[in-house]
């Protein structure tokens, strides 16, 4: 070996290791590599290589302090030098991760890091000393936070909770927890993206909140805390979207709100500094205080970095504030305007370009979900020319165009849809953009329109694509395209990259062909599917379902065994108590009572609270029993829903049995006809049929179609009662008052009243006293103005006020009665519907009358089974005609109304003057197209006086004089004379308006 003149490699060392002190690292590393090139057996070899690295790792040549530290990390290394070599390569290889731009190569480097150092933590563990155990906290830590940036979580968290147990009182403590709950943040973050279910959501979350709350509390880490805070508030915002009410977001705006003011944060800091140092110069001064200094000094020593780094770094109000006003959007309903005076405040702040992006883009957004439809289009574009490469923004078209939809601006909506399939035509709402537009040409009356945009959403791909179709085959469905989405379903079905949304294709193209009346191959592809999918998939039970209708629907008495078989095999399914319910039906339908009695048992032990199928199934076994005059049982099928906790279940199985005592009495015939001691057995039912009604009233008060039904109830016994000779009309008010005498709780004395001012619907030629029951209505409501009617009640009161022509308070208790039920109530929604239709009708607004008619006879069936359906016919008919009847609706409504005896007379008679009005409009006044037929207006003009005659006069003068004004049409002068002479003879009176019209015109004519 050459040696240079003196001890040139001591003077060496001490060059760099002076630089090393004083910081000058480049300078150090240039000495210290000369040593170690040029003097291999100087003496101080180990510690050169140790301060070498040192100095490369502060200069951030990190490969270069990896290379000269291998000697000294090496398993051959001295032990008295391996420790630090290990720790400062480890240093080296997690510094240069994170130096590095690519992902891949960082979480390599950051793998290497974590392997020296859990080397490391194994030698200290191996060969344990005062020197080495001084590194095993940071090693520790180094550790973890290479196995966080490497998403290697699960080793991460045990370092952290390691760390945690074994150094309770470090000073690094809130740093632990800090990165710990920040751990726990992101899987709650992968736990939404992966859809888990909310309560393993919620887990994760509150872990992260727990670790972040204990941050906050702690007095030593001020700006721990404050980062604690936000990050706690960020777990609240990420999983506000669990909660569909929007709660969610108030408590990440409360926690928002904790976050402090950079300025704020720095001035607290600086004091906690300064008490810091003023207690360790004290301790100083004390005998024994040099330990708690020493301490203190360390303390000071990471509070001064802190301090450092809040100075240097962003305001993190910032944020917090761009996050409460995004809270304000999010809420339900959004509070735009908040939202808005909160982006303002950050007008003049300092933001980097991601935060102006987002405010910007929260701005537009807060107009939007304002409803400020004009500044949303405006500043969506000023927004899209400031940031034209934002794919976020692809929401805000179609949110605008939703905001219109609202308020029902179709045309607007439409615009601004294809505004958004311009901007963004590959953008990620393109399918549900033509949705929407499909459902504005539906409303629109554009059916045509609509199914070629259902088809165009059907086309999307990317994430949305499969869902955006099985929307668009629903809508298509809704819409009775079932052919359309049919289609759709089966390329979903047949789909292998739609994952588990091919199932729900299956399932929908099962249902689709069963509402097609395809049933061989509903029953083909449910066993197909049946096969294809495990039994946990959550389509197969009602798949099954499909099977077992389709089944019947061929009458294969396999379709029982099969809907059992449902319900045996998924019994917390919610398809399995219909699937015994249907096998109810069957039985019903094809008179096997004996079963369905069975059945609806069965029913009732497997699903005991599944009220709305028992309901249902009772109501069949009653009726059965009924019909067979086996009162008793009908009773008794009844009495396990009275047991009912729900007190709607309980009050109308109260209600049923009234009615089933009810026709009991009906089904015996008179009482007159009765001896008299066969008499004694239908009285007691009448009082059995009281008492039900009576429990409903006392028992569920607040149960308003209950009470309503009850009411009625207790005036039908009264019309058997009459019937039956035990009363009379004068003694009808007082026997109901003495039976409903103890009903004093609540609004009971207010529905008492109107109960017995309705009577009057009751009584014979009851009509009379319309005014007088009008009269003490009005009275009881202005008494009680916050009760809410019952449908029998607004029925009531609604025809009163017709019959008076007082149609603004129709039409207000009309729509009070729509305004408080529930879109599935359909006989209170029918009557409110016929109610404003029938009102509006009397006002000769035939268009929103049809409006509501129309409404009505969109409930379930047609609302065939309400008594006024056939009203509601000619009403829609009358709007057909006035319309010109294109699609000839009014000619067969009117057709079917003549001839309909339960229709009434009334209601002929105007159906004939009608289908006369058509025929006249026609051409076919006095004379039809073929002389064979009597298909000319006069004839139909005619048959109402000469079929009911003074029974309705006004029609039947009406009548007349369309057939005079035919005749005139027609220069038939005589039989024009003849029908207006007619008029004058027989309706003066009855019907001095058309009397009038008809003297006019007669005159008009002359001799």
């Amino acid at each position: 070996m050459t040696w240079v003149r003196g001890d040139a490699a001591g003077d060496l060392y001490k060059q760099g290791h002076d630089d090393l002190a004083a910081e000058k690292y480049a300078d150090a590393v240039k000495a210290f590599d000369q040593i170690i090139a040029n003097y291999p057996s100087t003496p101080t070899l180990d510690e050169i290589r140790i301060e070498d690295g040192f100095a490369y790792l502060h200069l951030g040549d990190f490969p270069s302090a990896v290379k000269v530290l291998i000697p000294e990390s090496d398993a051959r290394a001295k032990p008295e030098y391996r420790a630090t070599g290990l720790y400062f390569t480890g240093l080296a290889q997690f510094s240069q991760a994170q130096k590095a731009t690519d992902k891949a190569a960082a979480k390599v480097s950051f793998g290497q890091s974590a392997g020296t150092l859990g080397t490391l933590i194994d030698y200290i563990g191996k060969n344990p000393t005062p020197d080495n155990q001084a590194f095993l906290e940071d090693t520790t830590y180094y550790q973890a936070l290479a196995y966080y940036q490497m998403e290697d979580f699960p080793n991460a968290e045990k370092d952290l909770l390691k760390l945690l147990d074994a150094y309770p009182k470090s000073l690094k403590r809130p740093d632990y927890l800090l990165l710990l709950g920040s751990l726990y943040a992101v899987e709650t973050n992968q736990a939404v993206t992966a859809k888990q279910p909310s309560d393993a959501i919620k887990a994760a979350a509150q872990k992260s909140l727990d670790r972040f709350d204990q941050v906050s509390k702690d007095p030593n880490a001020l700006v721990q805390a404050n980062d604690a805070n936000m990050s706690e508030a960020e777990v609240y915002y990420l999983i506000a979207q669990l909660d569909p009410s929007g709660a969610g977001y108030q408590k990440a705006l409360d926690a928002f709100r904790l976050v402090r003011r950079k300025a704020d944060m720095v001035d607290l800091q600086q004091t906690r500094l300064d008490q810091l140092k003023k207690a360790s110069a004290a301790a100083l001064q004390q005998q024994g205080g040099a330990s708690l200094a020493n301490e203190n000094v360390r303390l000071i020593d990471r509070e001064s970095a802190r301090l450092d780094q809040l100075k240097s770094g962003p305001d993190p109000i910032i944020q917090a504030l761009i996050r409460i006003a995004e809270c304000y959007n999010a809420m339900k309903p959004p509070m735009a305007d908040e939202a808005r005076v909160v982006l303002r405040r950050l007008s003049h702040a300092t933001l980097t370009p991601e935060q102006q992006q987002e405010v910007d883009f929260q701005l537009l957004t807060s107009y939007v979900l304002g409803g400020q439809t004009d500044k949303a289009d405006f500043t969506l574009t000023a927004y899209l020319a400031k940031h034209p490469a934002d794919p976020q923004a692809d929401s805000i078209g179609f949110q605008i165009a939703g905001k219109l939809m609202d308020k029902k601006d179709y045309a607007g909506a439409l615009k601004e849809a294809d505004r958004s399939l311009s901007d963004y035509p590959k953008g990620r709402f393109v399918s549900d953009v033509h949705s929407l537009k499909a459902s504005a040409f539906k409303t629109l009356g554009q059916p045509d329109k609509a199914t070629a945009e259902l088809t165009e959403a059907a086309k999307g791909s990317g994430a949305m694509a499969i869902p955006n179709q099985l929307t668009s085959a629903g809508i298509m469905t809704s819409q009775g395209n079932l052919t359309g989405a049919l289609d759709i379903y089966k390329k979903v079905k047949d789909n292998p990259d739609a994952g588990e949304l091919q199932a729900f294709g299956a399932s929908g193209y099962i249902n689709t062909l069963q509402a097609l009346g395809r049933y061989d191959d509903v029953i083909a592809e449910a066993k197909a599917f049946a096969a294809k999918y495990p039994e946990t998939n959550k389509a197969l039970p009602g798949v099954l379902v499909f099977e077992g209708l389709a089944m019947d629907r061929k009458n294969d008495p396999g379709a029982i065994a099969v809907l059992q078989d449902v319900a045996k095999r998924f019994p917390k399914d919610e398809a399995s108590p219909f699937a015994l319910f249907y096998v109810v039906t069957v039985y019903q339908r094809t008179g096997n009572v004996p079963a369905m009695v069975q059945a609806a048992k069965d029913l009732a032990t497997a699903y005991p609270t599944s009220y709305s199928f028992l309901g249902d199934a009772a109501d069949m076994v009653g009726d059965e029993y009924v019909k067979e005059k086996k009162f008793d049982l009908a009773v008794a099928a009844y009495q396990p829903l009275v047991d009912a906790p729900k007190p709607d279940v309980a009050a109308e199985a109260n209600n049923k049995i009234g009615a089933v005592w009810l026709a009991a009495v009906k089904a015996k015939g008179a009482l007159q006809s009765l001896p008299a001691p066969a008499r004694e057995e239908p009285k007691a039912w009448l009082d059995s049929a009281d008492k039900s009604y009576l429990t409903v009233l006392t028992k569920y008060p607040d149960q308003l179609d209950a009470v309503g039904n009850a009411f009625q109830g207790l005036a039908d016994v009264l019309k058997v009662r009459r019937s039956d000779g035990l009363l009379t009309d004068e003694d009808m008010e007082a026997a109901f008052g003495k039976l409903t005498a103890g009903l004093t709780a609540g609004d009971m004395p207010t529905r008492m009243e109107l109960a017995k001012a309705g009577l009057v619907f009751t009584y014979k030629k009851g009509e009379k006293q319309y005014p007088a029951a009008l009269d003490r209505f009005k009275k009881a409501i202005a008494a009680s103005p916050s009760l809410v009617l019952t449908r029998q009640e607004a029925n009531e009161f609604g025809e009163l006020l017709l019959a008076a022509q007082d149609y603004p308070t129709a039409i207000t208790v009309f729509s009070n009665l729509l305004s408080h039920t529930t879109p599935d109530n359909a006989p209170v929604l029918a009557d409110a519907y016929y109610g404003l239709g029938a009102t509006y009708l009397a006002q000769n607004d035939v268009a929103k009358a049809a409006e509501n008619f129309t409404k009505m006879k969109a409930l379930p069936g047609g609302a065939a089974w309400h008594p006024h359906i056939q009203e509601a016919d000619y009403g829609l008919a009358l709007a057909a005609e006035l319309a010109g009847d294109p699609n000839g609706l009014a000619k067969q409504t009117y057709a079917k109304l003549m001839q309909s005896t339960p229709a009434g007379i009334q209601l002929q008679a105007k159906a004939m003057l009608g289908y006369g009005h058509l025929l006249d409009k026609a051409g076919y006044g006095v004379k039809p197209a073929d002389p064979k037929t009597i298909e000319f207006a006069v004839h139909y003009y005619q048959q109402i006086d000469l079929l009911y005659s003074t029974a309705v006069p006004e029609l039947s003068a009406e009548g007349l004089y369309d057939a005079g004004q035919a005749f005139e049409k027609a220069g038939d002068k005589a039989n024009a004379k003849a029908q207006y002479a007619k008029i004058l003879a027989t309706y003066a009176t009855t019907a001095p308006d058309w009397a009038a019209k008809a003297k006019a015109a007669s005159d008009k004519l002359g001799q």
